[in-house]
């Protein structure tokens, strides 16, 4: 990925798959010790190879995380972004990392569960804003903050679609702005097609999610990194 020209590598060792009617009973959660073991070899070796370039670990556990910026990862993207443990803010603070919060009221198992919206956009936008200020308060510096709405995480098919077109809406500008929407299942919704079989979806989520470039650095967390790449190449140069 990074040969083919990704800004960042993101190294994730526990799917956070929510369980739901599109995901059935969902990812099924792992050890600390399993989850280590699976990402810290991946990210040594990655820092080793690539010195300088940006790594991220998603990861939800403070140990992890502390394992992972001592092997070389620069940011930590924490999926259930609402509800982060303060001693994993406190940790990302001391280090100097990024941080991305995610939107994911309760977590991966009970999101679908805890969530339900009567202004998607506008709720999704103060609870990012209730967590970044909380993430502040324990030291994380408002620069190395992205937000995340959580794409599939405790939304219908329409919400996330309306989180895509207002993404300008969901944070103050000039806020980054992290979107995953990459083969996800809402994408599945419009042509009824497996994870592996989505790319022209997920790139129209792609050319919806850089429009909002124009309040916001956005990035973009995908599968197909080259695909996307020459996508975004050629709709810029379109709208040169």
């Amino acid at each position: 990925m990074a040969d083919l020209g990704a800004a960042i590598v993101d190294v994730g060792g526990e799917s956070t798959r929510p369980r739901g009617t599109a995901y059935g009973m969902g990812a099924q959660e792992i050890s600390s010790n399993e989850e280590a073991a699976r990402v810290l070899p991946v990210i040594s070796s990655l820092r080793r190879q690539l010195p300088s370039f940006p790594l991220s670990v998603d990861t939800r556990r403070t140990e992890v995380a502390r394992a992972a910026l001592d092997a070389g990862a620069d940011i930590v993207n924490v999926v259930t972004g609402l509800d982060v443990p303060p001693e994993l803010l406190t940790l990302v603070a001391g280090r100097g990392a990024a941080l991305v919060l995610g939107h994911c009221r309760g977590t991966p198992t009970t999101t679908f569960e805890e969530s339900s919206f009567s202004d998607v956009a506008g709720e999704v936008a103060a609870d990012l804003a209730a967590a970044r200020a909380r993430a502040v308060s324990l030291g994380v510096p408002p620069e190395k903050i992205l937000l995340d709405p959580g794409l599939g995480f405790g939304k219908k098919p329409a919400e996330n679609f309306t989180l895509l077109a207002r993404l300008s809406d969901l944070a103050p500008p000039g806020t980054p702005l992290v979107v995953g929407a990459s083969r996800k299942a809402f994408l599945g919704a419009v042509a009824g097609r497996p994870a592996n079989d989505r790319l022209p979806e997920s790139l129209g989520a792609a050319a919806v999610a850089a429009r909002a470039a124009a309040t916001h650095p956005v990035l973009l967390r995908v599968h197909d990194v080259e695909e996307t790449l020459r996508f975004l190449a050629a709709l810029a140069r379109a709208q040169s």
